[in-house]
């Protein structure tokens, strides 16, 4: 803008000031133009909660994976948990692979318990837990599942990608035959793959 007699130089300046702090406030503000995650709102809980009883029922866990003929089939959560009254409404009443299936949340600092679970959700954590919780079960047969973003490019196995009704998978197949979990060709027809 050019100074003129109505509009002086310093009142210039102060408008080029104002009209940068408010488009860094803009750009700086959390959540603006992103999607929030499927986990964030019951809609989509309940397409991840769909996606995880299809998993269950899809995947092939070793023997090794169980503690005795009798142990239950665990759902874990580490990290936000507002998907699990809707995931024990749904499996309460059903077995996978014969055994009753159980929903438990564990803290981030539960690692050892987390080796015994067939499925781990791994939702609304930093990056560097994440990281960090992967990294220690990707030689167990725990299937690892997630919202972030980039979750299966970064180690995990299955990553619930995008929200409300655009909702893809990503699926980890390296880390999926690391831990020795062997998944049915249905499952491939529902997942995008990464390297």
């Amino acid at each position: 803008m050019k100074s003129s007699k109505l509009f002086p130089e310093t009142l210039l300046r102060q408008v080029r000031i104002f009209l940068a702090m408010c488009l860094l406030t803009v750009l700086a503000a959390p959540g603006v133009g992103a999607s929030p995650r499927l986990s964030e709102t019951e809609a989509g809980r309940e397409v991840m909660v769909n996606y995880i009883i299809h998993f269950a029922h899809h995947i092939q866990w070793p023997i090794e994976a169980f503690n005795g003929t009798a142990a239950p089939f665990r759902v874990c959560l580490i990290g936000d948990d507002q998907i699990r009254k809707p995931l024990w409404a749904r499996l309460k009443h059903q077995s996978i692979d014969g055994r009753r299936a159980s929903v438990e949340t564990l803290a981030h600092g539960e690692l050892r318990r987390a080796r015994d679970c067939q499925v781990l959700l791994l939702l609304a954590l930093p990056r560097a837990d994440q990281l960090e919780i992967i990294g220690a079960l990707q030689y167990f047969p725990v299937l690892t599942m997630s919202d972030s973003p980039r979750f299966a490019a970064t180690g995990g196995m299955v990553e619930f990608a995008g929200s409300g009704g655009n909702v893809s998978l990503r699926l980890n197949k390296t880390m999926l035959e690391r831990a020795e979990l062997k998944t049915g060709t249905s499952l491939f027809r529902l997942t995008r793959h990464v390297p």
